[in-house]
């Protein structure tokens, strides 16, 4: 059954000391280590799994009975959306909360009623925007005119049509910000789900070789690592999949089932922050076409795809994303997909061995190639 999110509206304004919260530790995000004082050993352990060992936003609201029934229904993976005088600056996904009077005192002090923001949550996957609010209200179904007010949570129906509809909540603000078109989902999904547990047949040696090397790299880059289930029993120098990637996969309305049969998946709490096919065959139609299954089903997302295929077959797979049924204006493919050689795969993954600092999904979509026609 697929996971409901919901989105809670939260207000980061209106006076020095909440725009000083906001920078201290939104902003200025709080590692594990720093805050472990204060925390019960297991709770250090699930955030410093939960993320790999990022620091967190974290934030807080004082208790009353509005706040309490608000936080209580919080759950990992839920958005938020932090606005500010009419204009939403900030959305994130919750990773964890937990009732803590001293965690709170040592992040935000107390008020001048001497409480403290002890419902306290850490977020992660957060993105900075400046959008109106005007603009969300007709996705969201509100009138023009509606503002939020303080600690909200957006009622289910509506946060479930606006997922249903146009895919996860921070692609879409991404596309308000950039004066994007905003899609649509129109595919017939009972169609795309049935292919999700068949088995895809494929070459054990350079694909699995491929598949490895990704997993490292996306388990380098402090990412949760998914592939399809009838592929972790495979191996690669000695190193089997299955210890190094996700057990489950959990679908939610805006990340569909679809995207367990794509041959390599990094994620990060909920959100997907990248996905890869891995293209072997003579035909390099395939992954293509898995590809494009997913972006129908999710046309608004901002996370990258790859095709990672031998050079040699490199121009194949740009005259086939340059065919009509994948570069038509929904899918968008030829300008959306990028390309990755095995050589290349190589090298970022040697490297990155040696340095895994350097690495980032902003350096891999530098060393990828964009798809052209000769």
């Amino acid at each position: 059954m697929k996971k409901t999110r919901k989105i809670f509206f939260v207000m980061a304004g209106g006076g020095h000391d909440t725009d000083r919260h906001y920078y201290d530790t939104i902003k200025n995000k709080r590692s594990t280590n720093e805050l472990a004082k204060f925390l019960k050993p297991e709770e250090v352990g699930l955030l410093e799994t939960y993320a790999h060992g990022r620091p967190y936003a974290v934030w807080g609201a004082v208790p009353g009975s509005g706040n309490i029934r608000n936080w209580e229904a919080m759950e990992p993976g839920d958005y938020v959306m932090v606005y500010r005088q009419g204009k939403i600056i900030l959305a994130a996904e919750i990773a964890m909360k937990m009732k803590n009077p001293s965690l709170a005192e040592y992040l935000w002090q107390k008020d001048s009623e001497g409480k403290t923001w002890e419902l306290v949550y850490f977020m992660i996957n957060e993105v900075d925007f400046n959008i109106d609010f005007k603009k969300l209200n007709e996705y969201f179904g509100y009138k023009e005119s509606y503002h939020p007010q303080g600690f909200m949570a957006i009622e289910q129906t509506k946060a479930d049509q606006i997922l249903s509809k146009y895919g996860d909540l921070i692609s879409l603000l991404k596309k308000l910000q950039n004066g994007e078109v905003v899609e649509k989902i129109e595919v017939d999904k009972s169609r795309v789900f049935e292919v999700v547990d068949e088995e895809v047949k494929k070459q054990p040696t350079e694909h699995s070789e491929m598949q490895w090397r990704l997993i490292r790299l996306g388990l380098r880059s402090h990412f949760d690592v998914w592939v399809p289930e009838n592929d972790k029993h495979r191996e690669w120098n000695g190193e089997q999949f299955r210890p190094m990637v996700l057990k489950d996969f959990h679908e939610t309305l805006d990340v569909p089932v679809y995207i367990k049969n794509i041959d390599t998946v990094w994620k990060l709490g909920q959100s997907v922050k990248a996905a890869f096919e891995v293209e072997n065959s003579t035909a390099v139609y395939s992954g293509i076409l898995r590809l494009s299954d997913l972006r129908a089903l999710t046309p608004n997302s901002s996370y990258p795809l790859f095709i990672v295929a031998p050079k040699e077959r490199k121009q194949k797979v740009f005259n086939e994303l340059h065919r009509p049924t994948f570069s038509n204006p929904y899918l968008n493919l030829d300008k959306i997909v990028k390309y990755l050689s095995y050589d290349s795969i190589r090298n970022l993954d040697e490297t990155v061995k040696e340095d895994p600092t350097r690495f980032d999904i902003d350096w891999l979509l530098q060393k990828a190639e964009t798809i052209t026609l000769s």
